[in-house]
């Protein structure tokens, strides 16, 4: 007798006799995993509001993952997830402002690895990714809520010189010194208008070349932990190149050099731009000068300088003539993108156990032609 199936054996070979049940079955299973990493996400980021760090490194390495697995829609969905499970504890503002923060990194990276555009190329774009979240975050606080967070963050470090001041006249301070940072923190007054703070305004140039830095930190933080993480779960990610062989690419750094040119000529009739002209010359500044000391620090290896000395030199030159020495270290690695100074100040490769083992032959000397048997005998005869 024929046995009669059982309804969920009927839904089960209708299933199997369909051709798009297989790529169902894989949809449903991303979309799985991508719950699961969006509250893992989620708890990551809350935990991160009392560690702020934890939030930067670990929560965009979710993200990435489901970006490397199953595409760039799933992530994105694991992302609006993570944003709605915030804000059934955390509130709407805290939610929209974590987000956005972790998951445009988590995004770009986990695209960069998915393509195979290289490792710098990946570090950049979600270096890139951070910068625009958190620009983003700061433009959401200013319109949505009228906070000025980076007016905010300025006007406290103003205060805090004011309460330098004034705990250094109450210790009896040399009165030079006072008037120091008093000019520093004070506004300076004309006939018709007061100029904001000296201070106020170098840090209205410092910052945005702090974050731009910082994100570029990030960033490599970021894949250099989601590379050793990922490693342990079977994802081979191409590692970065060593430190010490990192150069701008040469249109890069020209378009650094000829930015800044331009912008200091057009601060000349434009003074409302001189914060940013400002801003760009100190980001050529600390770009260049930190490959100058890529190639100072290779140059002291090829001396076999102890790494405490160099550490030591380091600080030593900074700490007597700061902008000097980072205007010297920014026009060597500013010439080093042409030249390759690193290149001629490495030492010599040391030979390998294979060639000290097997050296190259020596080509064999060039005999002279034999001499034919009847000349041979005529110097026996006659041997002059």
């Amino acid at each position: 007798m024929k046995r009669r199936r059982s309804p969920a054996e009927v839904v089960g070979r209708a299933l199997a006799a369909d051709p798009g049940y297989p790529s169902a079955r894989r949809q449903t299973r991303g979309l799985t995993e991508g719950a699961i990493l969006a509250a893992l996400a989620a708890v990551i980021a809350a935990v991160g509001l009392i560690v702020p760090p934890v939030a930067v490194l670990l929560a965009p390495l979710p993200v990435m993952l489901l970006v490397i697995r199953w595409g760039l829609r799933t992530a994105v969905l694991a992302a609006v997830v993570a944003g709605l499970i915030l804000l059934q504890f955390l509130g709407p503002m805290v939610a929209v402002s974590v987000t956005v923060i972790f998951a445009p990194i988590g995004l770009a990276l986990g695209w960069g690895v998915r393509r195979g555009v290289g490792a710098q190329l990946t570090v950049l774009a979600g270096s890139a990714a951070f910068l625009l979240s958190t620009l983003a975050t700061f433009g959401l606080t200013t319109f949505v809520l009228h906070q000025d967070l980076l007016g905010q963050l300025i006007q406290a470090q103003v205060q805090g010189m004011h309460q330098s001041v004034a705990m250094l006249e109450r210790f009896g301070a040399p009165q030079e010194n006072i008037d120091t940072i008093r000019l520093l923190a004070d506004a300076q007054c004309g006939e018709h208008h007061c100029f904001p703070p000296p201070m106020e305004q170098s840090l209205r140039t410092v910052v945005p070349v702090g974050l731009a830095l910082g994100a570029l930190f990030w960033g490599y933080l970021c894949y250099t932990l989601g590379r050793s993480v990922f490693r342990r779960i079977g994802y081979e990610i191409p590692a970065v190149q060593p430190m010490l062989t990192w150069r701008l690419p040469r249109r890069l750094a020209m378009a650094l050099v000829w930015t800044s040119a331009g912008l200091s000529a057009a601060g000349l009739w434009f003074p409302d731009l001189s914060g940013v002209v400002l801003s760009v010359v100190l980001l050529n500044l600390f770009v260049f000068g930190f490959q100058g000391a890529l190639v100072a620090v290779v140059w002291m290896n090829g001396r076999q300088i102890s790494r405490p000395l160099q550490i030591i030199a380091f600080v030593a030159l900074i700490s007597m003539q700061a902008f000097l020495a980072l205007f010297g270290l920014a026009i060597v690695g500013m010439l080093d993108t042409w030249y390759d100074f690193r290149r001629l100040t490495s030492p010599p490769r040391p030979a390998t156990a294979l060639e000290e083992t097997n050296p190259e032959p020596v080509p064999p000397a060039i005999a002279p032609p034999a001499q034919s048997a009847r000349r041979q005998r005529a110097k026996a005869v006659h041997p002059q």
